[in-house]
């Protein structure tokens, strides 16, 4: 209705305004679950049938260990450098061995998991892994490595 002051009545936003306004809505609800969802589902550690031979994997930790020790004493490899493969090979073979990521995981970590001889093997060479200096000789760390794979069941 038109007046002759020159008022006019407010104009109606198109239907497709909405839908649009909606779809957008949509879309970041959706894109903050993507985000925000798990990307995966957890895998199951235990699965029967694929057990790991543990006497294999501790065969081959052990050779490693001692190559390592051989290496150090020879002077190849600098001594922290050996406390520090010494402990890698250790966490290597308890990973494989169990399928955790035991490489990353803390003395905390790994009692929580019920690894106490694991992580009382870490406890022994970590001295000698962070200190400026090494507390122990290579061989000391290579005896706690040793008794760690040794006393794995």
């Amino acid at each position: 209705m038109h007046d002759d002051a020159g008022f006019y009545a407010p104009l109606q936003y198109q239907p497709h305004w909405l839908w649009i306004g909606l779809l957008l809505v949509l879309l970041v609800a959706s894109w903050y679950m993507w985000i925000l969802w798990p990307a995966r589902r957890k895998a199951n550690i235990s699965r029967p049938g694929t057990l790991p031979d543990v006497e294999m994997l501790r065969a081959t930790c052990l050779t490693a260990l001692d190559a390592t020790a051989s290496d150090a004493d020879a002077g190849r490899i600098p001594e922290r450098a050996a406390h520090q493969r010494l402990s890698y090979l250790v966490r290597e073979f308890a990973g494989a061995a169990t399928g955790l990521p035991v490489t990353s995981m803390t003395l905390e970590e790994l009692h929580g998991h019920g690894l106490e001889e694991l992580a009382a093997g870490i406890a022994g060479i970590y001295p000698n892994e962070f200190a400026p200096i090494p507390v122990h000789s290579v061989r000391h760390s290579l005896d706690a490595a040793r008794q760690a794979v040794l006393a794995w069941n």
